[in-house]
């Protein structure tokens, strides 16, 4: 996947649906100004529709890294 860093759930969406993953694992980084709506998501919402999208990918959460201005979020294949 590419280096983007996702701004909001809506762009999350959009770059998962353009750049699908392909391997056993993939990275996608999400700003810590985070947004679903046009407002922040404080409630983990519009994640929550993104972690959907991947795990329908049949990809799994596995951890992240705190990063200057975003986290990277790491998926692996399921088993």
């Amino acid at each position: 996947m590419s280096e983007t860093i996702i701004a909001t759930a809506e762009e999350g969406i959009r770059h998962l649906e353009a750049h699908q993953p392909v391997g056993d694992r993939f990275e996608l980084a999400i700003s810590n100004s985070f947004t679903f709506k046009g407002k922040p998501d404080k409630v983990g919402f519009g994640m929550a529709l993104i972690l959907n999208r991947i795990l329908k990918m049949r990809y799994e959460p596995d951890g992240f890294e705190q990063k200057d201005g975003f986290r990277l979020y790491r998926y692996k294949k399921m088993a």
